[in-house]
């Protein structure tokens, strides 16, 4: 079994990467300075999916809200869902939480005192 990227390689044998360095040593580990960055370049500034979208719209919107307006007329209501969410926004789903027989939840808390001493006594 060779040595895979991330692994230790059994003892005795050593591979090295592409700095010369060998893989697996705990000499090879090095922490990052304070005040630096371990994902200097941040997160990404540009969304390419977002960006395609976006031109696909710009370039033929038309043709866009031909498509969905016949996917409408089919009864298509994944489209309809997918309108009405971006034009009003998604509804907010209220769950209600009801004990038995649709009263309030019965709770209880229960509090011991215990004297100093005791806890240890009782363990």
């Amino acid at each position: 079994m060779s040595a895979g990227r991330g692994r230790i390689p059994a003892r005795g044998f050593t591979t090295q990467n592409s700095e010369g360095t060998v893989t697996g040593r705990k000499e090879n580990l090095k922490s990052w300075k304070p005040g630096q960055s371990g994902n200097p370049g941040g997160r990404p500034k540009r969304d390419l999916a977002a960006e395609i979208a976006k031109a696909i719209f710009e370039q033929d919107s038309e043709a866009i809200t031909r498509a969905f307006a016949a996917e409408l007329k089919k009864g298509n209501a994944k489209v309809f869902t997918a309108l009405a969410d971006r034009a009003y926004g998604k509804p907010r789903q209220q769950i209600e939480q009801v004990g038995e027989d649709g009263g309030p939840i019965q709770q209880s808390i229960v509090v011991h005192f215990v004297r100093s001493g005791e806890a240890e006594e009782g363990q």
